[in-house]
C-alpha cells in the first residue's frame, strides 16, 4: 500500500498533476461539493495545505484542468490524423459525436464546471482554435481516404463543434438523447458522405 508519506515524495510537477487528476474526477462525478480545495488534497492523499503550494486560488486550478482537458482532447484528433493505423472513419465519428454530446450535457460535469462557470478564468478562445483545428485535421485525413466527402475541413469542424453544442444543451435542457444523437449522426452521414460519383472515382 502507498501511503500518503511515501506519496509527498513526488516531484512537483508530478504532485501538481495528481492534484489535477483529482479535480477532474471529482468535477466529472458531478457531486455536490462545499469545499473544493479540502476535497482535491483529499482525493489526491494530500495534505491540506499542499493546494496553494502548486495553486493561488481554485479559479487557477480550474484554469489548469481546462488546458489539460483541451490538451487531451486535441491530442486524440491528432493521433488519428498521424497515425498510420487504418480507421474506421464513421465509427470514430460516430463515438467522438457521443462522448462530447454525453460529457457536455451532463448535469454540473466537468465540462460545464471548467468552460461555463463564473470563475475568473484566462480566455478559452485559443484553446478553442486548437480544437477546431485538432478537428480539422483529422477529418481532412478521412477525406483524403475517401471515407468523407471533400470540404473545407476548417468549416467542416467549426460547423460539427457548433451542432455537438447545440445538441448537449438540448438534452441538458430535458430532450431525447437519442433522438438528438441520432440526428446527429444523420446529419454527419448526409453531409460528409461521398457521393456515388465520388466514391466511383474514388475507386476508379
Amino acid at each position: 500500500m502507498v501511503t500518503s508519506r511515501s506519496r509527498r515524495r513526488l516531484s512537483p510537477e508530478a504532485r501538481r498533476s495528481e492534484l489535477i487528476d483529482a479535480a477532474i474526477r471529482l468535477l466529472d462525478s458531478g457531486q455536490k461539493v462545499t469545499n473544493w480545495v479540502q476535497a482535491v488534497t483529499a482525493e489526491a492523499d494530500a495534505a491540506k495545505g499542499t493546494f496553494y503550494v502548486y495553486f493561488s486560488s481554485w479559479e487557477e486550478m480550474l484554469a489548469a484542468v481546462r488546458d489539460r482537458v483541451l490538451r487531451d482532447y486535441v491530442g486524440r484528433f491528432h493521433q488519428l490524423a498521424e497515425s498510420t493505423e487504418p480507421i474506421d472513419w464513421w465509427a470514430t465519428l460516430d463515438a467522438e459525436c457521443a462522448a462530447a454530446i454525453e460529457a457536455i450535457a451532463r448535469p454540473g460535469g466537468l465540462h460545464a464546471a471548467v468552460f461555463h462557470s463564473g470563475s475568473a478564468l484566462a480566455p478559452a478562445g485559443e484553446g478553442r482554435l486548437d480544437t477546431i483545428a485538432a478537428i480539422a485535421k483529422a477529418l481532412h485525413r478521412g477525406m483524403d481516404e475517401g471515407a468523407f466527402r471533400p470540404v473545407d475541413p476548417h468549416i467542416a469542424a467549426t460547423i460539427l463543434f457548433t451542432v455537438l453544442h447545440g445538441a448537449a444543451d438540448a438534452i441538458a435542457a430535458g430532450e431525447q438523447p437519442q433522438r438528438w444523437l441520432a440526428g446527429v449522426r444523420d446529419l454527419t452521414r448526409h453531409w460528409l458522405a461521398p457521393s456515388p460519383s465520388e466514391e466511383s472515382q474514388r475507386i476508379g
